[in-house]
């Protein structure tokens, strides 16, 4: 070698930004790994600019308003069932505890300020999570049998309670502070956005998030590993629990009343709109940002359904057609990447 050749600088000796520049993958690759991921807002921009050509009151605002009311409801409840669904548990008892909280706060506004109504609504779906996640824990419950047991058991309390009547809300400043807007946004879904965002950063930020997404890959691993398995489970449960009930506070004032049916059959929509946007079943990866699309996919798809004039029948059948090709697209992604995570 001469003195005027110099040896190729080698990777340990080449500056860190040059090496993240080359481990970097092509921008192209970047798309499409992007694009895998977010399959489902493609399919959302897709289906909305479709129904838009077909029925341009679609663009209405105040029809895409009467959908982000409906999609908050949804996603409200969907945040605390994606902690769970996350750590590999479920909870069959949302129906429950929203008739449950929601007929305490309609009972107690006309005695109390609404502050502390919307309080005592979370208190008790905390407390009632908290029951779920004792029973899974300690009991030694499976989650979707105990889950499916306090259904029953919160329905039934809510039926007592109510002697089975409507209870109606007096409180004009309450349905005002639940179904108001800013601008044409529904406060709801402004709600329901910052629980996302803080759902999103307890998943990622938080000992709590990953702990649970830890024992939802492998319980056994997350115990021989120290982590506090147990308590971690009764604390999503009750977080859950507390979620379920501030989406019936919500309800509440949509619909000026509560009831003991009031949320029959809710927490298939929940877990659907979970399921579909991407969290795991199984447990161990999750994503908020799914979770949203998926409330707002259904809220969508039901909106559209309806502005077309599809009897009520079909409208089951194009829904659970969209629920399972959904969910087959991301068994098959998530099978091609075995990817745990959070997003």
């Amino acid at each position: 070698m001469t003195s005027t050749e110099t040896a190729a600088p080698s990777s340990a000796e080449r500056p860190a930004a040059d090496r993240r520049t080359e481990d970097r993958p092509p921008f192209g690759q970047m798309l499409r790994q992007l694009a895998a991921r977010q399959y489902l807002v493609g399919v959302l921009v897709v289906l909305c600019i479709a129904v838009g050509a077909a029925r341009p009151s679609f663009w209405g605002t105040g029809n895409l308003s009467n959908i982000l009311f409906q999609a908050s409801f949804v996603g409200l409840a969907a945040c605390g069932m994606t902690l769970l669904i996350a750590a590999g548990l479920l909870d069959l008892s949302v129906g429950g505890v929203i008739a449950v909280a929601s007929i305490a706060v309609a009972t107690v506004l006309p005695h109390t300020t609404i502050g502390a109504a919307v309080l005592l609504a979370l208190v008790i779906g905390a407390v009632l999570g908290t029951v779920n996640g004792l029973l899974v824990t300690y009991v030694r419950i499976p989650p979707f049998i105990a889950t499916l047991g306090t259904l029953y058991l919160f329905l039934g309390a809510a039926f007592i309670w109510t002697s089975g009547k409507v209870v109606p809300v007096t409180s004009a400043n309450y349905r005002a502070a639940t179904t108001g807007t800013v601008g044409w946004l529904p406060v709801p879904f402004l709600v329901f956005v910052g629980l996302a965002v803080v759902t999103f950063l307890v998943l990622q930020r938080t000992y709590v998030g990953r702990t649970l997404r830890a024992f939802g890959s492998n319980e056994r691993a997350a115990v021989l590993a120290g982590l506090p398995v147990n308590r971690t489970k009764v604390a999503v449960f009750a977080l859950a629990g507390a979620c379920f009930a501030l989406a019936g506070v919500f309800m509440t004032g949509r619909l000026s009343s509560a009831e003991g049916n009031m949320a029959m059959g809710f927490e298939m929509d929940v877990i659907a709109a979970v399921v579909v946007g991407g969290t795991a079943l199984r447990g161990g990866r999750a994503t908020t940002t799914g979770t949203v699309t998926g409330a707002l996919l259904f809220a969508v798809l039901a909106n559209a359904l309806n502005l077309l004039g599809v009897a009520s029948y079909w409208q089951y059948v194009l829904t659970g057609t969209v629920l399972v090709a959904a969910i087959a697209v991301g068994a098959r992604r998530a099978s091609a990447a075995e990817v745990r995570g959070a997003g």
